[in-house]
This record gives C-alpha cells, structure tokens and sequence, in this order.
C-alpha cells in the first residue's frame, strides 16, 4: 500500500474534469486500496478555499463543493501539522504539503505545481505528477 499526499489542484482537477490520470488513480486505486490518501486539516481547508473560487463556484452549489471535501476527509487519514513548518518552497501552502507528507510517513507526494514538482523529491519522498505516479504504481502492483 502506498501512501500518498494529493496536493490541492490534484483534487481540484479531479473534482472538475474527472479525467485521467488523476480519476483512474481515485477510482481504481483508491477504491482497491492501494493507495492511502494523506492529508491534513489544512489542506482541506485550501481545497474548500479553493473550489469557492469565483471562477470554480459555476460547476458546484455549496452542498455540493461541502459533500466533496467530506468524502475527500472521509477517504484520508487526516494528520496533525506541526506548530511551525520550515520554509522549502516559495509557496508556503506548498510548504504544508510537505509537512503533510513528513506528518504522514508518506511515500510520495502527487501535484501539478511547478514549484513542487521542480524539487523532484523532498527527504525520501518523490514528487510526482499525477501521470507520473500512475505509471508508477502501477508498474509497482503489477
């Protein structure tokens, strides 16, 4: 089983296009239980910060975009963040994912921001694209 942390546009592009890669690694890893998702109260936070975007808000209704970020909580281990995070990343949300990663004992981190994925890896970790960590998994179950 691997454990992983899916960084917010991830989810984000889940949520609205449910296209892959990203729909065939929720939908036929997460559901066999290949994948453990890792998350923080954090995160959850900027996903549900995130999908209320003006932008976003025409593809959901509130209960909608609430329902969403509760499966998401609900299919997660939710881990605790330390009290202060050291600074990695130009982004500090991006610096959370990190902490969410280390919190968890994470395998890998999945996303599709430049400024994470630049790192290639952070400690033992890798950080993947979400094609990148399909081909990987994959090949690693098979």
């Amino acid at each position: 089983m691997i454990r992983a942390v899916f960084d917010t546009n991830v989810l984000v592009s889940y949520l609205l296009t449910y296209r892959p890669p990203i729909a065939t690694l929720i939908d036929r890893h997460l559901t066999r239980e290949d994948i453990v998702l890792v998350t923080a109260p954090e995160l959850l936070e900027e996903l549900d910060r995130v999908l209320q975007y003006p932008k976003l808000q025409r593809y959901y209704t509130e209960a909608e975009r609430t329902r969403s970020v509760a499966l998401l909580m609900a299919l997660s281990e939710v881990v605790e963040l330390p009290e202060t995070i050291p600074r990695i990343c130009r982004d500090p949300d991006d610096d959370q994912v990190i902490a969410c990663a280390v919190a968890g004992g994470a395998d890998v981190i999945v996303s599709g921001d430049r400024d994470l994925l630049v790192l290639k890896q952070v400690g033992e970790f890798p950080i993947l694209s979400a094609a990148q960590f399909l081909e990987w998994i994959e090949s690693s179950i098979l």
